[in-house]
């Protein structure tokens, strides 16, 4: 089969490493592959184009190349006689409604790979999210059961039967370099100089050799990271909290306010601004740990990444967090918005460092196993052949 993805978010949001790992699964599986997006490519194993220019442009500007974008895009793929389209589904608005629209006039089959079922950070109509997720595309993929089980709610009877479960892609081979290469990894600890670009309070934190934990990630309501600051108070253990990422909706302000009053701008770091790759290995390298915890998800991208780097991982027990993680095993799983049993789980993972190897290990075995691009590859493969 001929496939392409055409995704304008890519490198904006990291579905970038999402598209290039499942294509090069569906390469393996025997199929011809096509990748339309906003990056640079030059490893030449996918057919590539990048036909959106939507970063660092005005709002504006990047509306107008998601629009041209797709247009060059589809174009393309009805030259090279692509059979199915691959579309990412985040919000489920009026732009999804609209290309979805065209490309089904043009002809192709459509594979919606639906990300969030409900939009967490804004407000869609829900005639537009139905016809986006259940009237337009062919066939629906969804990662976990609980996301089934939550658009079963929204879609038709023929729609649900035409989804499939297939999980999320790991990330191992973005970090293949420090898998193979212990120096590497030492080397993003050491580099002082981006440490101190990401903040002055970091480089005394690393030079002081103190423990640092880390949230990494957009900062919206959903996320929880009030959850995590909440819980600080309560841990016995001496460390660092760095807060990295961009905000969604939200305002800074709101959190600030709860480092205020619980005396904790000694403790916690904010860098609130896009984090680039290397600025996040930096951090992955540093950090004991990563707190994931959210109040409400579908499917968590950086708790695969961060398990592919791989570094251990404290997430809330929401079922998509609990499909991957078996607590002390390869991870740890806290209660949902409870902060006191984050401030324990905090402490236990930080005063358990001879096993943190072995948690490391059992975490990238498991999703080498269940979330390879081969593995995901072949189950997309099977599903699309089902409807050729």
């Amino acid at each position: 089969m001929k496939i392409a993805i055409i995704d304008p978010v890519g490198s904006k949001a990291g579905i970038d490493h999402y598209d290039l790992s499942l294509l090069s699964g569906l390469k393996n599986a025997g199929d011809n592959c096509f990748l339309y997006s906003n990056f640079e490519y030059t490893e030449g194993q996918i057919q590539y184009k990048k036909n959106f220019h939507n970063i660092g442009v005005s709002k504006i500007s990047a509306i107008l190349s998601n629009f041209f974008g797709f247009f060059k895009s589809l174009s393309d793929a009805k030259k090279q006689k692509v059979d199915w389209l691959i579309l990412h589904v985040f919000r489920a608005g009026a732009f999804d409604l609209f290309t979805f629209t065209l490309a089904k006039i043009m002809g192709f089959k459509l594979l919606a790979i639906v990300h969030d079922i409900e939009s967490l950070d804004t407000i869609t109509l829900p005639i537009v999210r139905r016809t986006v997720i259940s009237t337009l595309p062919d066939v629906r993929v969804v990662h976990n059961q609980f996301c089934k089980d939550e658009i079963a709610k929204q879609i038709s009877n023929k729609a649900l039967q035409n989804t499939g479960i297939i999980p999320h892609v790991n990330f191992i081979k973005l970090f293949s370099n420090y898998h193979t290469n212990d120096n590497l990894k030492k080397e993003l600890s050491s580099d002082f100089k981006a440490i101190e670009s990401l903040d002055t309070s970091l480089l005394k934190a690393v030079k002081a050799n103190e423990k640092i934990i880390l949230f990494f990630g957009q900062i919206k309501k959903s996320k929880g990271v009030d959850v995590l600051l909440e819980a600080l108070p309560y841990c016995k253990s001496n460390f660092k909290v760095v807060i990295a990422g961009k905000l969604r909706g939200e305002n800074w302000e709101k959190y600030q306010s709860i480092i205020d009053s619980k005396k904790l701008n000694d403790k916690v770091i904010p860098i609130i601004r896009h984090i680039s790759d290397y600025e996040r290995d930096i951090l992955f390298s540093l950090a004991q740990g990563i707190i994931l915890p959210y109040r409400y998800i579908y499917q968590s991208g950086v708790l695969l990444m961060t398990m592919s780097f791989p570094m251990v991982v404290i997430a809330s027990n929401l079922s998509p967090n609990a499909d991957i993680i078996i607590d002390g095993e390869n991870g740890f799983l806290f209660e949902a918005e409870n902060s006191r049993d984050l401030a324990n789980k905090i402490d236990t993972m930080l005063n358990s460092e001879n096993n943190l190897d072995q948690i490391k290990i059992r975490a990238i075995a498991d999703i080498k196993a269940k979330n390879s691009p081969d593995v995901i590859g072949m189950q997309y493969h099977q599903l699309l052949a089902k409807f050729q």
